[in-house]
């Protein structure tokens, strides 16, 4: 099978998964999240500042990072300065705006809501960014939902350089190896709501 028809195989047939979970199997998920990040925030952010992180609205049976929003939101959990930026669609990449409790929002052309921000961010003035996915392996390895955006926003980033750029995923998500494309940019760690593992 040639390399993009078994990416979109493996794309629906784990898109399948992820949607067959139950809300309360999802709910349970997002809290088993935020203890994961309770975790390991320590060990992040010995890799670069938390001060900029950027997460995303779930939907399509995506893993939720709202709890992990909400924990910041309501307790400073990290720093005083933590502010908090969703994807905002630029013609093919993202730019990131600023998500507060009060954020105006509008609907881009994927029926996603967006914070309104006349100042949004460029993808590296960020410290971390939580990225949904469709599949991950345990070699860094990506599979998203085939547009492309974030690998497009995140082509000139090389390891370990800021950004950190961690996949949330439910681990029924998991595969043995996925059909790498020349375009995919590789992760920096997977959280899940069981553990992290850092490549």
């Amino acid at each position: 099978m040639p390399k993009n028809d078994q990416r979109q195989s493996l794309r629906q047939e784990l898109r399948k998964k992820r949607r067959a979970l139950t809300e309360q199997q999802q709910d349970d998920a997002a809290s088993e999240l935020l203890n994961q990040w309770y975790t390991n925030q320590i060990h992040l952010s010995t890799q670069t500042p938390l001060n900029k992180i950027a997460l995303y609205l779930a939907n399509d049976g995506e893993l939720s990072p709202h709890q992990i929003a909400n924990d910041i939101f309501s307790r400073d959990t990290i720093t005083p300065q933590t502010t908090l930026y969703l994807p905002a669609l630029n013609n093919d990449k993202l730019l990131f705006a600023h998500y507060s409790k009060s954020s105006e929002w509008h609907t881009n052309r994927f029926g996603i809501e967006e914070p309104v921000d006349e100042n949004a961010l460029l993808p590296n003035q960020l410290d971390l960014v939580f990225l949904p996915l469709v599949g991950f392996d345990e070699q860094g390895g990506r599979l998203g939902m085939g547009g492309g955006f974030y690998d497009k926003s995140f082509a000139q980033k090389k390891p370990k350089e800021k950004p950190l750029l961690i996949g949330l995923a439910h681990e029924c998500q998991k595969v043995n190896q996925l059909p790498i494309a020349s375009w995919d940019v590789p992760l920096d760690g997977i959280l899940t709501p069981e553990r992290f593992i850092w490549f």
